[in-house]
């Protein structure tokens, strides 16, 4: 029965997804498809990283991390690209201090999909420990040149929100429509709410139409592989929360703290690990705009 079941549940979400499939633009395959990277190793630091002034990537846990982030989906076209670094101190301490640890790599592929092709450098930083070991934060602004066969709307048509009256509220009502839609387990307004910045998504990522395919598939809310390996899932209240723009003021989100103090974006879940046995926090991030010419907020990255 449960097998049964759960074949009827899979085909469902295939026939949803074909359905989808039609209102999709399908990206264009180039020659040559460039990707562009930040490796990062750090320890003994909070830090986040911003590509043309919207986040892209944040540790807040302190701990050693070594990410490689990549960085597409926020350059928006050819041309020179602004990339800022802020680094933090640890949990409880004041200054960054004596084992403060950052290094960044900045590089790209002319063609990611080809395994053979060569890493090419574009810059690097590495924290100087002798000059920033008493500093209570370090912000580092780089440019570079990029080059890309796409080019996206991102945020280039989207309001100063700074203008905006009532953002917090139109911000708070926007995520308790998203938990609703989450708690409801509502795939099909799901994608439609997140479909304009999936839609810029594959564009970045040079996404083949099979690879979109299987990436809708995967985004159900009945058995999604982001709650992959977790179970009695729970969709969180908003609490103890922050507005937060970005650098840009054209972007923002909600942020919150999870049970442990550290910081989380967007709506909140926590779920028991069925390895562990222990309640394990995540979220749905969600970033919002208003396009010109409207009033609403919409989901952009």
């Amino acid at each position: 029965m449960f097998s049964c079941a759960q074949g009827n549940k899979g085909k469902e979400i295939e026939q949803k997804t074909d359905e989808i499939m039609k209102t999709i633009d399908i990206p264009k395959q180039y020659k040559q498809e460039p990707f562009y990277y930040c490796g990062i190793y750090s320890s003994n630091v909070k830090w986040e990283l911003f590509i043309n002034d919207v986040q892209m990537f944040s540790h807040y846990q302190g701990m050693i991390t070594s990410p490689i982030v990549p960085l597409n989906y926020n350059i928006l076209q050819t041309g020179k690209q602004k990339m800022t670094i802020r680094i933090y101190p640890s949990e409880g301490k004041q200054t960054l201090g004596g084992y403060a640890t950052f290094r960044m790599r900045l590089f790209y592929n002319q063609n990611f999909r080809d395994e053979n092709d060569p890493e090419i450098d574009i810059l690097s930083y590495e924290l100087p420990y002798a000059q920033t070991k008493g500093l209570p934060y370090v912000e580092k602004t780089f440019e570079f040149e990029a080059e890309v066969p796409y080019k996206l709307i991102g945020w280039t048509k989207s309001k100063d929100l700074t203008k905006v009256p009532d953002l917090e509220a139109k911000v708070v009502a926007k995520i308790e429509q998203l938990r609703k839609v989450l708690e409801n387990k509502d795939t099909e307004a799901y994608i439609r709410v997140v479909m304009p910045k999936l839609q810029e998504q594959f564009v970045c990522l040079y996404a083949t139409q099979t690879e979109i395919k299987n990436y809708l598939n995967g985004l159900s809310l009945v058995n999604s592989e982001a709650l992959e390996g977790l179970k009695n899932i729970k969709i969180l209240p908003i609490n103890s929360y922050q507005i937060v723009l970005e650098p840009n003021n054209k972007v923002v989100k909600l942020r919150q703290s999870d049970k442990d103090g550290d910081i989380i974006d967007g709506v909140v879940f926590e779920g028991i690990s069925e390895e562990t046995g222990e309640i394990e926090t995540g979220s749905y991030l969600f970033r919002f705009h208003i396009p010109e010419g409207s009033n609403e907020l919409e989901v952009i990255r």
